[in-house]
């Protein structure tokens, strides 16, 4: 064992500010670990973020903390250095690939104590100040007056991206809603993004498309369950509303299979979170494929608490992005850690201690 190097995990609860729901239900808790890299009097710092129901490598709590704990033990048995380990996790565990949160947490704890800067993940202008990443704003489903009000505080902020969560109540309310939206707002004013979750059904997904296609709707995330591989791929052909894939690609863990699904389905976009596909290794894979293949993509968080949306966020930093991203999801919790994350209207930065003022959430 390296006696230089020690690991421990931390489970850490949060609370949703409101009753946040999507096609898979309501949730009011968030489950997360807190991996802590310990060596040489530094620690770095990685969160395993997972989502009940979605995660492939979260079944229950006791497994899903051994699973943690077994992978810690063996990470130090035989560690050599933080570096050495970083390259060669793949290599000792390749069953990690299909453990996408808990790869994502020891990738992040690595990199955190590889470099040198204090809050710094990924050195680069945004981590240090000096840039700013756009985002969408998030429009979660719920009461009229409520989704109303959440689309007036964002338009105010300055947000001319939102993302609205669909298929979580009747379609006919929502339709009604959406429509509403843009009879206010131009396309030229407001770009809407929607997000199914997989949740229509596929007798009715056609007709729902064209719905939404009259609205001049940017793409749809996951319009019907993945299984449904030869109708996205049809809904993708059709091009009623650009289709973007995100739960379809959490079953991809080679990147032969990534291949596979992006080159018969043929989408416009891919959303890529690093959590559920694949840590921040994966996330690469997908990206340099997505440019290959002329696909469109963003970056989003996956519910992670302060921390984790911190290394995501300078993750994003390293790529030429200019179309907005999905990473404004700080300030979903009551209670969450310390961030240098900040939002300025549609813009995150991250502001270290010489750059002025730190906020102490991300709204």
């Amino acid at each position: 064992m390296d006696a230089l190097s020690h690991i421990t995990i931390e489970k850490h609860l949060l609370s949703f500010s409101f009753p946040a729901g999507t096609s898979r239900g309501i949730m009011m808790e968030k489950k997360l670990w807190i991996v802590r890299y310990n060596r040489g009097g530094r620690t770095g710092l990685g969160e395993c973020s997972i989502i009940e129901g979605l995660s492939p490598d979260y079944v229950d709590e006791i497994s899903y903390e051994n699973q943690l704990n077994e992978y810690a033990r063996l990470i130090q048995l035989k560690s050599e250095s933080p570096e050495t380990t970083l390259h060669a996790l793949t290599d000792w565990f390749p069953d990690l690939c299909e453990q996408p949160s808990i790869r994502c947490g020891f990738e992040m704890a690595l990199l955190d104590w590889l470099c040198p800067v204090d809050e710094v993940v990924f050195d680069n202008a945004f981590a240090r100040g000096a840039a700013s990443i756009p985002i969408n704003g998030l429009i979660w489903m719920g009461e009229v007056s409520w989704m109303e009000q959440q689309v007036k505080q964002k338009i105010a902020a300055g947000f001319r991206v939102l993302k609205f969560k669909i298929a979580a109540l009747d379609w006919d309310q929502e339709w009604d809603f959406l429509q509403y939206i843009r009879s206010r707002y131009s396309e030229k004013e407001l770009v809407i993004r929607v997000d199914a979750n997989g949740g229509f059904k596929v007798e009715e997904v056609i007709s729902r498309l064209k719905q939404l296609s009259s609205l001049n709707i940017h793409s749809i995330e996951q319009p019907v369950a993945p299984k449904n591989v030869e109708l996205l791929h049809e809904l993708s052909k059709l091009n009623l509303v650009p289709i973007a894939l995100d739960e379809s690609l959490i079953s991809c863990y080679t990147l032969e299979s990534k291949r596979r699904l992006l080159t018969h389905i043929k989408p416009q976009f891919i959303v890529l979170k690093p959590s559920l596909h694949g840590g921040f290794s994966g996330v690469q894979e997908w990206i340099a494929l997505a440019n290959e293949l002329e696909i469109g993509w963003w970056i989003t968080s996956a519910l992670e608490s302060n921390l984790g949306l911190r290394a995501i966020a300078q993750f994003t930093a390293n790529y030429d992005i200019s179309v907005a991203q999905g990473l404004g999801t700080g300030g979903l919790y009551t209670t969450n850690f310390p961030t240098k994350l900040q939002l300025k209207g549609p813009k995150l930065f991250h502001y270290l201690p010489e750059h002025g003022e730190i906020s102490s959430q991300v709204e």
